[in-house]
């Protein structure tokens, strides 16, 4: 759909090495969630339970700590790469999301390395760090009846399905909404970033009110007196800076009424 409506530039070489990064990271997370789940069953409840309450908490979570860390890595990168630009492995790692020096349509097998282990090592292993640090210590700080995870776990537990469809329903159907949603926000992330093809700024698109006022005084001020005083480029300056002032309606064909009103003309130099 995406490509359709023109959204989607990346080639497929692209989109499957932005898509592999992420499935490493997903799969890391929920390892991780299976092995904190089993350490909070031994207070309560099941493992199962465990894993499903804590599987909406994780995913927002995560979601905006890898955008944090996306940033982090990529600009401190880019300090490295500018200050030292003989270290040649800072390169790549500013530039997430482009397997290649020559831009997109450039790909390089060891840009892509990198970036892999920046993906699940230096973005998405302390985005979930952090993610479930926080649900953790809502367990330990908030009182049962005031935590959401626990009673979600708590939920789950007691509500009396089948452990097939438990499972059906923890593993498969949340994840599959969660799992897609969250993989279009950090495919976005994640992506090559720059300005799209066709598409201008807005400073690019117009220029600036004082640009625009030079460029009209440029006659006057190539125009200079005899005695060398700019008297023409302060008037020039003078009538296209000052507001104008509507008229009023003059019936009289040679326009006596309105010069009378008008008053006898000022012939003094500003």
């Amino acid at each position: 759909v995406r490509v359709r409506r023109g959204l989607e530039t990346r080639d497929v070489r692209t989109f499957a090495a932005d898509t592999s990064k992420q499935a490493g990271q997903q799969a890391m997370g929920g390892a991780m969630m299976v092995v904190l789940g089993h350490k909070l069953a031994e207070d309560g409840f099941s493992p199962l339970a465990w894993y499903g309450a804590l599987y909406p908490f994780e995913i927002v979570l995560t979601t905006g700590f890898t955008g944090v860390f996306r940033r982090l890595n990529e600009a401190l990168a880019l300090h490295i790469s500018t200050e030292k630009p003989w270290l040649s492995w800072a390169q790549p790692l500013a530039n997430v999301g482009q397997y290649g020096p020559g831009g997109r349509s450039d790909f390089r097998c060891s840009w892509y390395a990198a970036q892999l282990l920046q993906a699940t090592l230096l973005i998405g292993l302390p985005a979930r760090l952090c993610a479930l640090g926080l649900v953790s210590a809502s367990l330990l700080l908030l009182p049962s009846p005031l935590s959401p995870c626990h009673q979600l776990a708590r939920a789950y537990f007691l509500s009396g399905w089948p452990c097939g469809v438990q499972a059906a329903a923890i593993l498969y159907a949340c994840p599959l909404l969660g799992d897609a949603v969250q993989f279009i926000v950090i495919d976005r992330l994640q992506a090559a970033r720059g300005p799209a093809p066709g598409r201008r700024s807005l400073g690019s698109s117009r220029p600036s009110v004082m640009a625009r006022v030079s460029h009209v005084l440029a006659p006057f001020s190539a125009r200079r007196s005899s005695d060398g005083s700019p008297h023409d480029d302060e008037l020039g300056r003078r009538i296209l800076l000052t507001p104008s002032q509507p008229t009023s309606h003059d019936p009289s064909p040679d326009g006596s009424r309105a010069a009378a009103a008008a008053g006898p003309p000022d012939h003094r130099l500003p």
